[in-house]
């Protein structure tokens, strides 16, 4: 049988990235409805965490041949960055 005891380490994406094609279990924030912004730019909608299955990248190739670098690609192939760096798509943890 499988043993299913694990560690898991929290560590914010800020401070320390992984090892290059390691897989990893990112958490993601972001606001529901996405689209719910006031006149005043004040976000309205629900916040929001979420963990997902990705890996860890030194350098990803896009489709459309983009490179990304010091990424994060989750199982639909979204790119996301880093949390604090210029990307709609962050990684917090």
């Amino acid at each position: 049988m499988t043993n299913l005891n694990t560690v898991v380490t929290w560590v914010d994406a800020r401070d320390r990235l992984p090892r290059s094609d390691t897989p990893v279990a990112a958490a993601i924030t972001g606001r529901y409805p996405a689209d719910s912004v006031t006149e005043s730019d004040t976000a309205l909608g629900e916040e929001f965490w979420l963990v997902r299955p990705m890996y860890f990248t030194t350098q990803h190739w896009d489709e459309d041949g983009a490179e990304h670098r010091d990424c994060f690609v989750d199982s639909d192939g979204i790119v996301r960055l880093p949390y604090g760096l210029t990307s709609d798509e962050t990684v917090t943890h």
